[in-house]
């Protein structure tokens, strides 16, 4: 009965040991830790070559043009405004104020035509003071004597008149040339027209553009503008002088 009783001891201190080894063994382990250095790293400084920031100024990639926008001027921001109004009133009126507004524009070139043709030349020209040359048998250029008109007039100190009568002289040489044919109901455009030398053409067209500005459009001058003027009168005399007659 002892003997078994020692036996069972024994078996039980023999486990007892066995299952506390891992338990010493766990006790007496130790991790392994990992060490980290905390310390500042040290930054070293790149330099660029001026060469190289010159080379890369030169590439189209890096060249900025800052070029100085030009300021509006009045008549393009008016034209801008009319463009926007336009399209406003197309988008919100629709097609009719659309095509109200292309007839107008239409009549307004109409007229400003006539007026360069000379159909209303002087229409606006109110207080003229100096009586305007009837287109009949007895003011036809072609048989009066414009000299002695021009005389007279600069006898008065009329320079505009002077002016007209200097035109009209032209319009009778033209007509002995046979460049042109005169006719109380032509215009200047229509003179203008007839004209195939093209060196006379541009002459005329520069005087017949003075004459209207000067007389039509209450153009104030001085003697030494009318100078001037009868300078390049005088300059057409002469080149029609040297032309001979052309039948048209």
């Amino acid at each position: 009965m002892n003997k078994k009783i020692l036996i069972l001891l024994f078996i039980g201190w023999f486990h007892l040991f066995i299952g506390a080894s891992p338990i010493l063994a766990q006790e007496t382990y130790s991790s392994d830790t990992i060490v980290t250095d905390r310390g500042q790293v040290k930054l070293w400084e790149k330099s660029v070559p001026e060469e190289r920031i010159e080379a890369y100024r030169k590439q189209s990639d890096f060249n900025y043009d800052f070029t100085v926008v030009k300021q509006e001027s009045i008549w393009s921001r008016f034209i801008h405004w009319v463009q926007n109004w336009l399209g406003f009133l197309i988008k919100g009126l629709g097609v009719v104020w659309y095509l109200r507004y292309i007839i107008l524009a239409a009549l307004i070139i109409f007229l400003i035509s006539l007026i360069y043709r000379g159909k209303f030349t002087g229409l606006f020209n109110t207080n003229q003071n100096i009586t305007s040359i009837e287109f009949s048998d007895s003011a036809n250029p072609t048989k009066v004597n414009w000299e002695e008109k021009i005389r007279e007039a600069l006898l008065h100190k009329e320079y505009r008149l002077a002016v007209r009568y200097h035109f009209l002289s032209i319009l009778k040489k033209l007509s002995e040339k046979k460049l042109i044919v005169w006719k109380s109901e032509k215009t200047n455009y229509d003179y203008i027209r007839e004209i195939k030398q093209a060196r006379i053409k541009t002459d005329f067209i520069e005087l017949s553009e003075l004459y209207e500005a000067v007389w039509y459009g209450d153009f104030p001058i001085m003697k030494q503008d009318y100078d001037q003027i009868e300078t390049e009168f005088g300059q057409l005399n002469l080149l029609l002088s040297q032309e001979k007659e052309f039948a048209l």
